[in-house]
This record gives C-alpha cells, sequence and structure tokens, in this order.
C-alpha cells in the first residue's frame, strides 16, 4: 500500500457505510455524530430489493473513483430480514473476492459487515421506555417485560405498539423525531451487534494494514 499512502491520503482510513434501508440513512448519521468522532466516517445508502451486492459494490467503486488516493475500510448495514427474503442476499465473501481481483479497488482494507437482526426496528426495543415515552403511553398502560427480547421482534411489533397510541410507525425519514427520542447509548450498551461494529470502526481506523 505505499504507492497509496505517498499520494498525501490523510494518517486516518475512512470508513465508508453502505447502508441498506431509509430508517437506517436516519439511525447512522446519529452514530456517527456521538460515537465516531475523530474518525472519518462517509456514509452511502441503497435502496432495498434488487441484487445487494453488486449495489454495494458499484458504492464501492464510485468512491475509490472519486478518492483514488484514499484507503478505505468499507461497512455494509443491513438486516437479515431483507437478506432472507432476497433471492440475492448478501454475500459478504462474494464482494470481498471481487473487491481483492479488482486492481481499481486495491486501496481497499477491508470488508466488514453490521447486521441487525431481524432488522434494525428491533434495536430500537432495548429503549422500550424510550418508545413508550415517545408514545405518550402511561406508566399504567405499559408492558416493557413484553419485549425484552429484541431479537424475536421487528417492524411489525413496533408498527403494533405505535397503533396501541393511535400513533403510526412509519420507516426513513418520518421516523427521525421518533429516533431522535431513543436512548442510543442504552440501544449500543445491550446490542451486541452494534456495539462490536463500532467498536470494530474504532480500531480499524487507526489501521493500514489489508486484510481483505
Amino acid at each position: 500500500m505505499s504507492d497509496h499512502r505517498g499520494k498525501g491520503i490523510c494518517s486516518n482510513v475512512v470508513s465508508l457505510l453502505v447502508l441498506e434501508g431509509d430508517t437506517e440513512s436516519v439511525f447512522y448519521p446519529l452514530v456517527r455524530e456521538q460515537y465516531l468522532t475523530g474518525v472519518r466516517v462517509d456514509l452511502r445508502q441503497i435502496k432495498r430489493g434488487g441484487n445487494i451486492n453488486k449495489k454495494i459494490l458499484a458504492k464501492i467503486f464510485g468512491y475509490t473513483l472519486d478518492h483514488p488516493c484514499e484507503l478505505l475500510r468499507v461497512y455494509c448495514c443491513s438486516d437479515t430480514d431483507s437478506n432472507n427474503n432476497s433471492p440475492t442476499p448478501l454475500d459478504v465473501g462474494l464482494i470481498r473476492r471481487t473487491v481483492k481481483e479488482r486492481d481499481d479497488m486495491r486501496c481497499v482494507l477491508s470488508v466488514d459487515v453490521i447486521l441487525a437482526d431481524p432488522e434494525i426496528e428491533s434495536w430500537f426495543f432495548y429503549d422500550i421506555e424510550g418508545i413508550y415515552g415517545f408514545l405518550g403511553a402511561e406508566k399504567s398502560k405499559r408492558n416493557p417485560r413484553k419485549y425484552k427480547n429484541a431479537g424475536n421482534l421487528s417492524r411489525e411489533e413496533l408498527q403494533r405498539l405505535f397503533g396501541q397510541f393511535r400513533k403510526a410507525y412509519v420507516p426513513g425519514n418520518r421516523a427521525k423525531n421518533f429516533i431522535d427520542h431513543l436512548d442510543l447509548n442504552k440501544i449500543i450498551t445491550c446490542c451486541r451487534e452494534l456495539r462490536v461494529g463500532i467498536e470494530r470502526i474504532q480500531t480499524q481506523a487507526t489501521n493500514s494494514k489489508k486484510h481483505i
């Protein structure tokens, strides 16, 4: 990688987070602002549907084309639900092999995943009291124990919970006020997948060694 480092790149690598879905594009900027200060982070969104691997590779290629002298670490932010229902699910091995074989992507140091299970709305249940607070639920009408296992919950459960208090959960930009209301620290503390992902981004941001 000495040929790249000799062309005036910054000492820290760029962490490229490729986000699948509109809600991720609301959630991850908050993660960047609160937990990735000092890390060079770029967020790129792809839409759900179609071949996710081709879409991610296109984002990687587009970035390397525009920033040929940067060192890049890629993080694919998706969820198991969309992958299980897709004819072409996320295949990080395929993405890594393709990147490794292409000379125009030789500045890519690594490709990792941050996978919500079953989807990003599941993570929100780690702050069930924050959800109830946003909904204006009276204490007598709260049942946090019902939602203690976030791994078994999904967007449908969140929409039903909103409906109980005559509100509607709509993914994407319309959920921004709700997501802003949540305790991100509580979610990260309880959610291993997200916590490990953030720690990996923080650690690898100062590591220029290639391991793809």
